[in-house]
C-alpha cells in the first residue's frame, strides 16, 4: 500500500528524502547563525560541568519540572512583556497545543490562509470552529469579525509576523486594531520574527500593547537553540498547564536545552545579536534588489511546475548552494519554488553568485 503511494509522490515529483548538510547554507532558518556559536558552546559545557540535566525524566506535571524551566519562563516572560511564559519541546507543538487547547467549542477562531501546519494541526481537534481568510486581507478578517461576533463566546485571530514560506509580514497593527475593536485576542506565531527584528530580537509584535496578545517564540531558528516559548496573560498560560495535553502527557524538555535557551535569549538581546541583525538586514535588502521578495530573511523564487523546482534546486546544490526545492502540500498548487533562506554567515559575494547560477542555468534572468 505505502509502496504504490511513494510511487506516486515521485511520479508528481513530490517525493521527499533525507540529505546530508552540504555546500552553502541558503536553507536553515539559523538567521544569526547561532547554532553552532562558540558562546552557546561554551554555555553548554560550563552547564554540564555544573550538573545542570541532561534529561528531565518525566513531564512538568510530575518530576519533569527543574529549575531550569521555570527560570527560563520568568526570564521570557519578562523579556518579551508579557505576566508568564511557558516552554515547550519546540514551536511545533506550542502552536499545536495552544490552537488546540485555548478555543472551546463555543468559540472561533479566524486564521490566515498561509499560517504554518503547527497551527492548523491544532484546529484540526473536533469541535473547534475556525474561518479561513484570505491572505493578510483586512477586510476580510473585519467582515469575519462583525459576521461572528454575536455567535461566539470568544472570537481568535491566528498569524505569522514573518510567513515561513513567501516570507510577508502581517498588518500586526492592523490585525490587532481589529482585536481590540471587536473584543478578539490575537496569536502570532513569531517563529521567524523572534531574534531577527524587534528591539533585542523580541520579534515584530514587540510594538504591540499586550492587552489581547498571545505570542509563541520559537527558540531553534534564529536563537539557534530549540523550544517554543507561549506568552500570554497568567490565566492562559495557567489553564494550558492543566489542558493542554502535548503539555501534560509530554516528557519535559532537557534541563540543558531549557538553560541554553535562557542564555540564548539573553545572548540574542545583547551586542552580538545587535550585530548579527544589522548584517543580516543589509543581506536582505541586497537580496530584495536583485531578488524581489519582501525584504526578510525569506526569499522565495516560485517556478510553479514541481519538476522545473526540483530541477532548478539539483542545479544549484551540485553548483555548491544548499537551497531546497518547495512543493506542495507545503505551498499551494501551481507555486513551487526555491526558497533561499539568509543568515548572518553569508556574504553579499555569496547571493550575487546564486543570482548569476540562476541566470546561468536559465531558471531566471539576472538584473543588468
Amino acid at each position: 500500500m505505502f509502496e504504490k503511494i511513494l510511487e506516486s509522490l515521485r511520479l508528481k515529483n513530490r517525493y521527499r528524502s533525507l540529505a546530508p548538510m552540504s555546500g552553502i547554507d541558503f536553507s536553515s532558518n539559523d538567521y544569526l547563525g547561532f547554532k553552532d556559536h562558540p558562546y552557546l558552546k561554551q554555555a553548554a559545557i560550563e552547564a554540564i560541568q555544573n550538573g545542570v540535566g541532561l534529561g528531565s525524566g518525566g513531564s512538568r506535571l510530575l518530576r519533569g519540572n527543574a529549575p531550569e524551566h521555570e527560570a527560563l519562563e520568568e526570564f521570557a516572560a519578562d523579556h518579551y512583556g508579557f505576566e508568564r511564559a511557558l516552554y515547550f519541546a519546540n514551536g511545533f507543538s506550542a502552536n499545536a497545543a495552544l490552537l488546540a487547547t485555548l478555543p472551546s467549542r463555543r468559540d472561533i477562531v479566524l486564521f490566515d490562509s498561509l499560517v504554518h501546519a503547527s497551527m492548523r494541526d491544532g484546529l484540526f481537534t473536533p469541535n473547534i470552529k475556525s474561518i479561513k481568510i484570505p491572505h493578510n486581507d483586512l477586510n476580510a478578517y473585519e467582515d469575519a469579525l462583525k459576521r461572528h461576533r454575536d455567535q461566539a463566546e470568544n472570537l481568535f485571530i491566528a498569524v505569522e509576523s514573518v510567513y515561513s514560506m513567501d516570507g510577508d509580514i502581517a498588518p500586526l497593527q492592523d490585525l490587532h486594531t481589529l482585536a481590540l475593536k471587536y473584543n478578539a485576542t490575537l496569536i502570532v506565531d513569531e517563529a521567524h520574527g523572534t531574534g531577527v527584528y524587534g528591539k533585542g530580537g523580541r520579534g515584530l509584535a514587540d510594538i504591540l500593547p499586550r492587552e489581547n496578545l498571545i505570542t509563541m517564540h520559537t527558540c531553534g531558528k534564529a536563537l539557534g537553540v530549540a523550544g517554543g516559548l507561549i506568552c500570554a496573560r497568567a490565566d492562559i498560560i495557567d489553564y494550558m498547564i492543566n489542558a493542554a495535553r502535548p503539555f501534560i502527557y509530554s516528557t519535559a524538555p532537557p534541563p540543558l536545552q531549557a538553560y541554553l535557551t535562557h542564555k540564548a535569549i539573553e545572548f540574542c538581546s545583547g551586542a552580538e545579536g545587535d550585530k548579527a541583525r544589522t548584517k543580516l538586514h543589509k543581506l536582505c535588502a541586497y537580496a530584495q534588489e536583485v531578488l524581489g521578495g519582501a525584504g526578510t530573511p525569506i526569499v522565495p523564487i516560485i517556478l510553479g511546475a514541481d519538476e522545473k523546482a526540483v530541477r532548478a534546486a539539483l542545479y544549484l546544490q551540485e553548483r555548491g548552494y544548499d537551497i531546497r526545492a518547495i512543493r506542495p502540500p507545503t505551498v499551494p498548487e501551481g507555486t513551487a519554488r526555491l526558497r533561499l533562506s539568509l543568515n548572518a554567515h553569508l556574504e553579499l559575494q555569496d547571493i550575487e553568485n546564486v543570482v548569476m547560477a540562476l541566470d546561468e542555468g536559465g531558471i531566471i534572468t539576472a538584473p543588468p
